[in-house]
């Protein structure tokens, strides 16, 4: 319920709805925690602080019980510095739920310190709030219906199963009936209203949710998590894998175990849990610059935890190494730093070297920006002119010492000087076995002459390739699979959206098909019958895809389908050319074309298309340069054009880019060759026109 007073279900269909919320929802929730070895306890609506532990609806951590945690944690503090440690933990300067929330998972994850232990004489002791290492030492309890005062009214919030740690509400779970007709949205429209992120409407209290680590919504059938800065229903996830357990663990008869089962067999497993707060939690900057709460999904934590295992357990660094295939837009950059936070807790891997490996620069900079976000320090590997950076770390001297860091590096400065002539050999660097490599989209360039110069540079490193598309060469390189996510189980989650694919035809014709003939037979005469037809296969292929006229006739057919059934939704569109001549031309052919459909619009407008819209919508080409590119092309090669176009596709039309004002939506329609096809996070997007051929990885 949101307000003691104020029944939320009216009238004999709200008694049924809460009914079957509380028999078929909360109850079997309440009772899987029992099993999990939480202390429960039920409260009735008509109840006492007394009852939970407190002296006032007001309170919303349970000080009996987070004063008994501290004394088995930290069992040298006197009742001073109890009331201390307690004080510092439960005061807050501001009324910000962002800084205030923030500020409790540091003193969670970082300890804080009293003065001194008073039977040792030690200055500085650390405190922990919570013993991470030794769950008997923590406190886990579960209560229904735990009743809170609204700040500066009589109402009451009574939420209806609020988790504690320590005496600490770290979750908050709203259950809705299965009957009700949007059980999710609802259930989280009430925790937003619970923590006022609908406005400060004073029907919440934020304090509750100082110390909020993640929020659970449920409906027996399906059940999802966010944190406090997740507001909208499709950031809300599943988490559908209670490893380390498996779904036969879970007593479910012969049908599979709902999403709540799930859920709180792999999030509520007290040691599960404990380990989410402390590695799988960050706060990080997103798109918009703004600061958010993040919590890891099950896939994440999953192939963390298995990652790392082998990492101890292997004999060798094919045992210890393989492949995470976690499909696009499944968080493989955040994995990584999980992944990092996880080793730099355990002894074994604490003395680790970590090397990063991209073949884009667009990846670096994603990996680089997700480690500084939350908070982690990566070296990257640059080329020396000692002449231009005289200071500069090159990638040599940052693998040859036994340093346990971070360094970054792209696959292609493993050769020497930036320039690799076909025999250059790199040198070997490093010969310890306690260096991971964890290669980024590691279905590409990872077989080459550069890859084996990595190899060799540290021959003992064990490798773990990350990708969303595995090939049989990744496979071959790193034998075995430790994770796998894939598109069907991203699809099923509801995370990522199933694509429905659309073929469109183009018939060309040769005008002088004798006159051609002829002209391939003079060209290519000294070449034999099994030479010619390879050339011509692939020549016809490239001639055919790169013709300024054909890829013309496409841009009409695409400019006519994107007017007619994506743009009106406001939403944009990508081509993938054949090439980077080939997505140049498409650009002016699908400029030109946008004016003849304007021009036809002007005189017949059946569909009401918003034509001033339309009339302002711009085009962009985003792809890679070499040093003797033509003038057509290097145009659309600069990297902060490329930073623009991108930035400007992914705003809505209306809109304008936050930090710089200038840069506005209207890049509706992006051409690429081989850039922005894996990885890119656009939901703007809603249609891709493929015109070229893709295989492996593409």
């Amino acid at each position: 319920m949101i307000l003691s007073n104020d029944n939320k279900y009216r009238g004999n269909l709200g008694s049924t709805l809460k009914l079957d919320e509380l028999s078929h929802v909360e109850k079997p929730l309440m009772e899987q925690l029992r099993g999990l070895n939480w202390e429960t306890l039920e409260l009735p609506m008509q109840q006492l602080p007394e009852q939970s532990f407190r002296t006032s609806f007001s309170e919303v951590i349970l000080r009996p019980k987070l004063l008994e945690a501290l004394k088995n944690i930290n069992p040298f503090l006197t009742e001073s510095q109890l009331d201390e440690v307690i004080r510092k933990i439960s005061t807050f300067e501001k009324n910000s739920l962002l800084e205030n929330n923030q500020k409790v998972l540091n003193y969670l994850l970082e300890n804080t310190t009293v003065n001194c232990n008073e039977e040792t004489g030690e200055h500085s002791p650390t405190v922990r709030y919570i013993d991470f290492e030794n769950l008997a030492n923590n406190s886990f309890i579960a209560i229904s219906q735990f009743k809170v005062k609204v700040t500066g009214t009589d109402h009451h919030i009574i939420p209806d199963i609020t988790l504690f740690v320590n005496g600490l509400p770290v979750a908050v779970v709203e259950c809705k009936s299965s009957k009700v007709k949007e059980p999710i949205p609802e259930a989280i429209d009430q925790l937003m209203r619970y923590m006022e992120q609908r406005g400060d409407t004073g029907e919440g209290n934020k304090e509750l949710f100082f110390y909020n680590q993640f929020i659970l919504t449920t409906c027996r059938t399906e059940a999802k998590f966010g944190t406090i800065t997740t507001q909208i229903e499709k950031l809300f996830y599943r988490w559908t894998d209670p490893y380390p357990k498996n779904l036969n663990d879970l007593e479910h008869g012969k049908s599979s175990p709902n999403d709540q089962k799930r859920l709180v067999a792999g999030m509520l497993d007290r040691r599960n849990l404990l380990d989410i707060i402390r590695v799988f939690t960050v706060f990080a900057i997103n798109d918009k610059g703004q600061k958010i709460k993040i919590v890891g999904r099950y896939q994440q934590f999953r192939a963390v935890k298995i990652a790392t295992q082998r990492l101890i357990e292997g004999k060798n660094p094919l045992e210890r190494g393989g492949i995470i295939w976690h499909t696009q837009g499944s968080g493989k950059s955040l994995t990584m730093m999980f992944m990092v936070r996880e080793m730099k807790l355990r002894p074994e891997l604490m003395p680790w070297k970590i090397v990063f490996v991209t073949d884009r620069t667009q990846l670096e900079d994603q990996l680089s920006e997700t480690g500084q976000s939350i908070g982690f320090n990566i070296k990257t590997a640059h080329f020396i002119n000692p002449k231009v950076n005289p200071d500069g770390k090159s990638l040599k001297e940052l693998l040859s010492n036994d340093n346990s860091d971070m360094v970054m590096a792209m696959i292609h400065k493993f050769q020497e000087n930036g320039e690799l002539s076909g025999l250059d050999i790199f040198p070997e660097l490093n010969k310890n076995s306690q260096i991971l490599v964890m290669t980024d989209e590691a279905h590409r360039s990872q077989y080459s002459l550069l890859a084996a110069n990595l190899d060799r540079a540290m021959p003992n490193a064990t490798s773990i390739g990350f990708t969303g598309t595995p090939t049989s060469k990744t496979e071959k390189k790193y034998k075995d699979y430790i994770d796998k996510y894939t598109m069907r189980q991203a699809i099923d989650d509801g995370v990522t959206l199933e694509i429905v694919y659309e073929g469109f035809t183009h018939n060309a014709e040769v005008e002088d098909k004798e006159g051609m003939d002829k002209k391939f037979e003079d060209v290519f005469s000294e070449y034999t019958l099994t030479e010619r037809l390879q050339i011509l296969g692939f020549g016809s292929r490239d001639a055919y895809l790169d013709n300024i006229k054909t890829i013309r006739e496409k841009a009409k057919s695409m400019v006519n389908h994107y007017v007619e059934h994506i743009f009106s939704g406001g939403f944009k569109a990508q081509i993938v050319a054949n090439s980077r001549i080939a997505a140049v031309r498409f650009k002016a052919a699908v400029d030109e074309a946008l004016k003849t459909k304007i021009a036809e619009l002007k005189i017949i407008n059946p569909m009401m298309v918003n034509l001033e819209r339309l009339m302002q919508l711009e085009t962009a080409v985003v792809v890679s340069g070499s040093h003797n590119d033509e003038l057509e092309i290097k145009a659309y090669t600069n990297s902060q054009y490329h930073k623009k176009s991108i930035k400007r596709f992914k705003l809505p039309f209306d809109k304008t880019d936050e930090e710089d004002s200038s840069l506005n939506g209207n890049v509706g329609v992006i051409v690429v060759n081989n850039m922005l096809l894996t990885g890119f996070d656009a939901p703007i997007e809603q249609v891709l026109y493929l015109d070229r051929v893709i295989t492996a990885h593409n």
